[in-house]
């Protein structure tokens, strides 16, 4: 018990401290218009030997398909009897798609120049479709891994919220639409909204079941561990 506390107790600093180097990397942009690493990275990412259709495979789940898992996500929650989980999923994976565009319109960073490989409308930084692969699979890993789920399938959970974001972020690099860091700064803010839609979930558990979700009857898919739901 006293392990497992600890564990929740990081996810307000992993918070603090994402929002934190997200906001060094934004104002190193915003001032210098990028950073040394971005030409070097790009170089050699995009000279890999990696097909064009694999990574446009991996932007895609980082795209509109977003709009599918987190629906999904959210319905999910409901019909597990969690309807305070599904308003946090719903309201942090909102909050994201929302700061994307803020950040991108006040910064207002040109696309990379160079014949991008697919159409990137918009500004730059953050890369978008980083940040909101990183909040929406990485909140999907957190609550399965708190699931009372088979292990086998809550490990792959964790390691599909790991890998999909960093080839999401990595894709849009080696089609020449972001420069490393807008990805660099979509992975950090991401990480900064599952922090924060992790810790709702904690305090959501502390204040004990709602009545309907507390009933025999409540899906055990999406449950938390401990019995205590959100």
């Amino acid at each position: 018990m006293q392990r497992g506390t600890q564990r929740r107790d990081l996810w307000p600093a992993v918070g603090i401290g994402c929002t934190i180097a997200f906001l060094i990397v934004a104002v190193l942009v915003a001032r210098r218009g990028g950073l040394p690493f971005d030409e070097p990275f790009t170089a050699w990412l995009q000279g890999l030997p990696l097909s064009i259709r694999f990574w446009d495979a991996c932007t895609s789940l980082g795209g509109a398909f977003l709009i599918l898992v987190g629906v999904a996500f959210v319905v999910a929650a409901l019909l597990a009897g969690r309807p305070r989980l599904a308003v946090i999923v719903a309201i942090t994976l909102i909050a994201s798609a929302l700061f994307t565009d803020l950040v991108k319109d006040y910064i207002s960073r040109p696309r990379p120049t160079g014949g991008p490989l697919v159409p990137a409308p918009g500004y730059s930084f953050p890369s978008g479709h980083t940040l909101n692969s990183t909040a929406t699979y990485g909140l999907l890993a957190f609550v399965a891994w708190r699931s009372r789920l088979p292990q086998a399938i809550r490990v792959a959970a964790v390691i599909v919220g790991v890998t999909v974001p960093i080839l999401v972020g990595l894709s849009r690099i080696a089609l020449g639409v972001h420069y490393p860091s807008d990805v660099l700064g979509g992975w950090l803010a991401g990480m900064a909204f599952v922090a924060f839609g992790a810790v709702l979930i904690q305090v959501t558990d502390a204040l004990g079941p709602l009545d309907h979700a507390a009933s025999p009857t409540a899906g055990s898919g999406v449950g938390d561990r401990s019995g205590r739901r959100a």
